[in-house]
C-alpha cells in the first residue's frame, strides 16, 4: 500500500502547526488561507462561514480523485479502515 496523507484547512498557518502539535499528528496540516484556492477548487468551500467542508479526497500517481467523500454536519468521520481499503481498492486497480 502506497499513500501520502497530507490535511489541509481555512484556517491560518499557525494555527494548523499548533493544532497539529497538539493532536501529535504524524503527517502535515496545509494552510489555504487567504486564499482559499486549493479549498474552492476540490468544490468543498462553504460560502458562510468561509470553511471547508469535511472532506476526504484519495488522489493516485496520475492525479485522478479515485475516492471522495464529503461530510455533512454532524456526519461521523471516515474510519482508518474505510480509507485504508480504499487505498488497497486502488494500489490493485480496482
Amino acid at each position: 500500500m502506497s499513500a501520502e496523507v497530507l490535511g489541509i484547512s481555512a484556517n491560518v498557518a499557525f494555527s494548523q502547526k499548533a493544532f497539529a502539535e497538539f493532536l501529535k499528528l504524524n503527517f502535515p496540516l496545509l494552510s489555504d488561507y487567504p486564499e482559499l484556492k486549493t479549498i474552492q477548487a476540490y468544490g468543498v468551500l462553504n460560502p458562510e462561514p468561509r470553511l471547508a467542508q469535511r472532506s476526504y479526497f484519495i488522489i493516485d500517481k496520475q492525479g485522478v480523485i479515485r475516492y471522495k467523500k464529503v461530510l455533512g454536519r454532524g456526519e461521523p468521520l471516515v474510519t482508518d479502515e474505510e480509507l485504508i481499503e480504499q487505498i488497497k481498492k486502488i494500489d490493485k486497480g480496482t
